[in-house]
């Protein structure tokens, strides 16, 4: 298995992970499957190379396939309904170019929807902003400049006018204000040790929820300029415990509702839920792939 990918939207976990065939499930909070969920393989039967997944308000699953070098759409049954493909001929580092494709997030408003395209490696073209049609609007520059590269880009988040490029290879996160960028951050505890940033997920107060990889792996809430605020799970394999996470997933759904949190850990091998405060809820017991599980 790889590392794995989740999305939260409207108290839905969807939780995906792949070896030679990627699964996509959808659970609740109880670890309930809310159906069957769906499996493909890459667009003629080869294997996938499953990246970030996210989901669109008309309930559409949006992929990013490293393999194939494309960002693919299917319905909750398992129906591919959008490809958009890397531009044919483009060179690894160029505009319209999807190679190393590695996750995927939407901008939607009442008026449109944008999708945000990360590409692993180092490259000056790794966060590309295109329409649905794949029109490519523009390329996110890093640190604001045309001159600069990307470097090792393995998770990308975005909320209202927020977007934030986890830099894993750099062990820092980009943040950009309307698609412009704003500032960069590294997380450095007490220790002076600098942590690699593999994956975020902004809350709506302007704090996010960071997963660290590496030895020193850890779930961390930071605050909006970036300054870790709480170790919310330190590294290890024990309960309440994140061991080179891939993914991590949060829903704030504002007006008093305690936001949840999701992280997908162990090579994907292991789903817990949190809450703020750090507490673990429980993991799911089974995952898409293998039987249905309840949390524990």
């Amino acid at each position: 298995m790889n590392q794995g990918s989740l999305c939260l939207r409207n108290g839905v976990l969807y939780v995906a992970r792949h070896e030679q065939t990627a699964h996509v499930r959808p659970y609740d909070f109880d670890g309930r499957a809310l159906g069957p969920g769906f499996s493909f393989r890459g667009p003629v039967g080869e294997p996938c190379g499953l990246g970030g997944i996210e989901v669109d308000s008309d309930h559409q699953v949006w992929i990013a396939d490293s393999l194939a070098g494309q960002v693919r759409a299917f319905t909750l049954f398992g129906r591919e309904s959008l490809t958009l493909r890397g531009r044919e001929g483009a060179r690894d580092d160029a505009r319209g170019s999807f190679v190393q494709a590695c996750d995927v997030a939407l901008h939607e408003t009442d008026d449109e929807r944008l999708v945000l395209v990360a590409s692993g490696g180092w490259r000056r073209h790794a966060l590309q902003l295109l329409r649905p049609d794949g029109t490519l609007v523009e390329s996110l520059r890093p640190e604001g400049s045309p001159l600069k590269r990307f470097h090792g880009l393995t998770r990308v988040a975005h909320a209202g006018r927020w977007t934030f490029a986890c830099e894993a290879g750099a062990s820092r996160v980009q943040v950009f204000r309307d698609f412009d960028f704003h500032f960069a951050f590294r997380l450095s505890p007490r220790t002076g040790v600098v942590l690699e940033p593999v994956a975020i997920a902004p809350l709506a107060d302007g704090r996010c929820v960071v997963a660290v990889g590496g030895a020193e792996s850890a779930l961390l809430l930071v605050d909006a300029a970036g300054r870790i605020q709480r170790v919310l799970a330190p590294h290890g394999t024990g309960h309440g415990e994140v061991e080179h996470p891939g993914d991590v997933a949060v829903e704030d759904l504002g007006g008093g509702s305690a936001p949840r949190i999701a992280v997908i850990d162990r090579d994907a091998e292991r789903v817990q839920v949190f809450t703020l405060e750090g507490r673990c809820h429980g993991e799911l017991e089974a995952l898409p792939g293998s039987a249905i599980g309840d949390l524990e």
